[in-house]
């Protein structure tokens, strides 16, 4: 006869269970003893754990249960040193040219070269360090990318002749090229709900970097020269190197891989460090994708890519083109009203050496970088990526005219500051946007034809800011100013909004 406290146990059970209380009572009026009960409940969680295996999850499935934590603070820190680098490397090019310039008697041709040969690195290098990327893993390639950059970097720092640091640079470049897989790296572990607010927030350490740049060029150029601000920029990079020892390849890249195994201990160590759990039921068995193939980007998303690729080649060269301007365009200041041609320096390679106030100006318009981030922030999640791209071209080509205008020294550099700061959104908007378009199986591959379309218009850019300017100030900031216009409605015709939407496995 069962006992009223068998009775008990089974409503306990019905608690965990489900187990009904008409149940419990047939038990207690059937005689069902305590062992026949334990014995079922035996039975009942046995077959419950076998049906909890029938369940199977997805590496985004995964990483939205886990959440954000621990594990995605260290990557970001990781990533965002990397980002640090990079902006060391790219400032260097803005404060370099001057003195390189008066140093060696270059011409403004030669000078918009040493320039552009480093875009060109970038741009060969670009898709193919995305084909690798998809094709060996993001960690790989993010180790070649950052040894060229220190070896070559610090070579460059000994260069004996222009050419030297011609070809030099150039390879700098190429390793440049690789540097958005640390972008594409985190995105891939980031819960839906903070994707965008972290990418934008991961900028400041670009933003950071680029401060500190210029920073250490106004200490070290006129004390130890401009080589040694050159290996002191390239010197990081070895931390970096160092740094991947402990980051995690992409889980997604290994399930593309067909590396289940490996990518299941990476999400276990995101549970642990998080201090969370996976979900119940046991990780998808992988297949092996077919990946890194160029045809791929057009098979399915060409109506998305060709756009893109003007977006991108559009943000680059306002971007960068911003960046060189800033620092000539004060000598436009001194003749304001009285011509559009900046004065030559003839005979004289120095004469246009920064000063303590150009870099003054370089650092302010700088922190246009940082303004921009609460406005992504709210923006990305509130209208869109779309628009947020749109509204980020027009207000930069509003505020290029801008420029035209007749104002002090001080309201230039508030023009400037304007467009880095929306250049800068205009950056953020489409990297992520290009990070969510893109399966896994292309999205390093896209994001890195992507970034050579960006080079394109890096390349392009220094003889519009640094020849042409000289020619005509009018002229070279209605280019600028044109062709943000054009791109602003070019990005509302794409044809995806990926605002709230998951990171794909694959096109289908």
């Amino acid at each position: 006869m069962a006992t009223s406290s068998d009775k008990s146990e089974l409503l306990e059970k019905k608690k965990d269970y489900g187990t009904g209380e008409a149940e419990a009572d047939d038990a207690s009026q059937n005689g069902t003893t305590s062992r026949d009960i334990r014995l079922r409940d035996v039975k009942f969680e046995r077959d419950r754990e076998e049906v909890a295996k029938s369940y199977e999850y997805t590496v985004e499935d995964a990483v939205e249960c886990i959440g954000f934590g621990v594990f995605q603070w260290k990557l970001i820190f990781m990533c965002g040193m990397y980002s640090a680098c990079d902006a060391f490397e790219m400032l260097l090019l803005a404060v370099l040219s001057p003195v390189i310039r008066c140093e060696w008697q270059l011409e403004e041709w030669q000078v918009a070269l040493l320039t552009t040969i480093v875009f060109v690195g970038m741009f060969i290098g670009s898709p193919i360090y995305g084909s690798w990327s998809d094709t060996y893993g993001r960690l790989p390639v993010l180790g070649i990318c950052a040894s060229l950059m220190f070896y070559f970097g610090i070579l460059t720092a000994l260069s004996p002749t222009y050419i030297w640091i011609l070809i030099l640079r150039g390879i700098v470049g190429f390793g440049f090229g690789g540097a958005v897989q640390s972008f594409t790296l985190l995105a891939e572990y980031l819960p839906r709900r903070v994707r965008a607010k972290v990418l934008i927030s991961y900028t400041a350490f670009w933003a950071a970097g680029s401060c500190v740049e210029i920073f250490m060029a106004f200490l070290v150029i006129p004390t130890l020269g401009w080589r040694w601000l050159v290996g002191f920029s390239a010197g990081p990079m070895l931390i970096m190197i160092i740094l991947l020892y402990w980051m995690p390849e992409s889980a997604r890249f290994l399930m593309a891989a067909g590396k289940r195994d490996k990518a299941l201990q990476v999400l276990q160590r995101m549970a642990r460090e998080n201090k969370s759990k996976l979900p119940d039921g046991a990780l998808v068995e992988s297949q092996k994708l077919k990946r890194g193939h160029f045809t791929d980007l057009f098979k399915e998303y060409t109506s998305t890519t060709l756009p893109l690729w003007m977006l991108w080649f559009c943000t680059a060269f306002s971007y960068y083109g911003v960046i060189l301007v800033q620092a000539q365009i004060h000598e436009f200041a001194k003749t304001c009203g009285t011509a559009d041609v900046i004065p030559p320096v003839g005979d004289c390679h120095c004469a246009h050496l920064l000063d303590s106030a150009a870099y003054k100006a370089m650092i302010i318009a700088t922190l246009g970088e940082f303004v921009c981030i609460p406005f992504n922030i709210i923006a990305l999640d509130w209208i869109g990526r779309k628009r947020c791209i749109s509204i980020s071209l027009f207000c930069a080509s509003i505020l290029f005219f801008c420029i035209l205008i007749c104002t002090p020294p001080i309201g230039t550099t508030i023009f400037i500051f304007g467009i880095r700061g929306f250049a800068t959104s205009l950056f953020n908007s489409v990297y992520i946007y290009t990070t969510e378009v893109y399966p896994t199986a292309v999205r390093s591959l896209g994001l890195g034809s992507c970034s050579a379309m960006a080079r394109l218009g890096a390349m392009t850019t220094p003889f519009v800011a640094q020849v042409l300017l000289k020619q005509s100030l009018l002229g070279s900031i209605c280019v600028y100013g044109v062709l943000c216009m054009i791109c602003a409605v070019v990005a509302c015709l794409l044809p995806i909004e990926t605002k709230n939407r998951m990171l794909l496995q694959t096109g289908k």
